[in-house]
């Protein structure tokens, strides 16, 4: 039964990674715009150093911090989103579900962690229906997601790849001390992935 299960397990990351190889095929198909951050060579090498966008890698490192943003702050959902120039990666999660548990990216141009890059800054919004930005986006309509908070994922060499964020399915108003929450978790989500090799069983941190 655990062989079977095991077998399972690797065909699902087989088409998910298939998935988001076709989805970058796609996306960056399109020309790239040269005053577009997403776009810079050297971020997209940091990515690329940190193995930051390797979701089987990532998420035994970063579950359980995510898990405990998500009960400080107090959403269903914490995610450590790695940002590429057209997709978005969901490098640990915890709390997701339906399609995007299953596909772990979406397309950049969905992405609300895409603005925090942008900015290399916070990124809140407490009502994705009254938002302009935010009104029309699949992770609102389709997905029902109403608020977000996400702050910067930075690499050692302080590129921003990313975001760790909350997602709600409410209408709520985020402090500057769960915008602290959110940070404390990005700095050790880095820190991890930097310094990360073989992960202790159970434990999510990386082996002495």
């Amino acid at each position: 039964m655990s062989e079977h299960r095991e077998q399972e397990r690797e065909r699902d990351q087989v088409s998910q990674n298939e998935w988001v190889h076709w989805l970058e095929e796609v996306l960056e198909s399109a020309p790239a715009e040269e005053d577009d951050v997403l776009f810079a060579s050297a971020r997209l090498g940091a990515i690329a150093a940190l193995g930051a966008d390797d979701v089987e890698r990532v998420q035994p490192l970063v579950g359980e911090l995510l898990t405990g943003a998500a009960q400080d702050v107090g959403t269903p959902v914490s995610l450590a989103n790695v940002v590429l120039s057209g997709v978005q990666v969901i490098a640990g999660e915890h709390g997701l579900a339906g399609w995007m548990a299953q596909a772990r990216a979406t397309p950049a141009e969905w992405s609300l962690c895409a603005t925090v890059v942008r900015r290399g800054e916070a990124y809140v919004v407490p009502d994705m229906a009254a938002d302009e930005a935010t009104a029309q986006n699949p992770l609102h309509l389709v997905d029902g997601f109403r608020s977000y908070a996400g702050v910067p994922l930075t690499a050692p060499d302080g590129q921003v790849i990313g975001s760790v964020c909350v997602l709600d399915t409410e209408v709520r108003r985020y402090s500057e001390a769960d915008l602290d929450v959110l940070r404390a978790v990005a700095a050790e989500t880095t820190r991890r992935m930097a310094g990360a090799g073989e992960v202790t069983p159970g434990t999510g941190a990386p082996a002495a």
